[in-house]
């Protein structure tokens, strides 16, 4: 079979190579993922996607900001319609309905190539994540939030619980119902953990 040329740097590409890079991680894990492996499922020359994405590490690192970019767009198109105590919860669904489709992707990662890709740097420097955190904060100045001496930290604490509440249902033979229960549970002990007067 004829390999097609490298020529095309479009996004339309790049967007085809990263969809086809995370199919490769939900059949067969984050470390089969390489350029040349992709190379070869895209039918392109081997220097191909060095050429349009860079590196492995590169190409992890654009795999993880898809996901992420994924979540922001869902999220943010939701955003203006939800109070605050909704967007908490609806950040967390989406993030958890992207975690279980991409099951390898997300359980990779905290394992070293994710890290490298830095995973949780582009979350939290993510739109998104931003808005999570604004709403948070601005609970706390109107008083509905107990106040935090570290509202940064209170934020990654709340994540930290909606991360952890996934991993633990996405690690175990949990079924779907059950987990998105339990998730819509926790979350909601989080947001009367931060209320002021919890029994609103």
């Amino acid at each position: 079979m004829n390999q097609q040329p490298s020529g095309d740097c479009s996004p339309a590409r790049r967007q085809q190579c990263l969809q086809t890079a995370r199919d490769i991680v939900r059949r067969d894990g984050l470390d089969e993922l390489t350029p040349q492996r992709l190379a070869r499922e895209l039918n392109l020359e081997a220097g191909a996607i060095e050429s349009l994405i860079g590196s492995q590490r590169d190409l992890v690192r654009a795999l993880y900001q898809s996901w992420v970019e994924e979540w922001q767009h869902r999220l943010m198109a939701s955003a203006p319609e939800l109070p605050s105590d909704a967007l908490l919860r609806q950040a967390a669904r989406l993030y958890r309905e992207l975690a279980c489709s991409d099951r390898a992707l997300f359980l990779a990662s905290t394992s070293s190539t994710a890290i490298e890709a830095d995973l949780f740097g582009l979350m939290a420097r993510s739109p998104a994540f931003q808005l999570f955190a604004d709403m948070v904060k601005q609970g706390m100045a109107e008083r509905r939030f107990r106040v935090s001496a570290d509202p940064d930290a209170t934020v990654r604490t709340l994540w930290a619980g909606v991360h952890g509440a996934i991993m633990l249902e996405v690690c175990g033979e949990i079924d779907e119902r059950s987990g998105r229960q339990s998730l819509d549970e926790m979350v909601t002990l989080l947001i009367r953990g931060l209320q002021t007067h919890p029994g609103n």
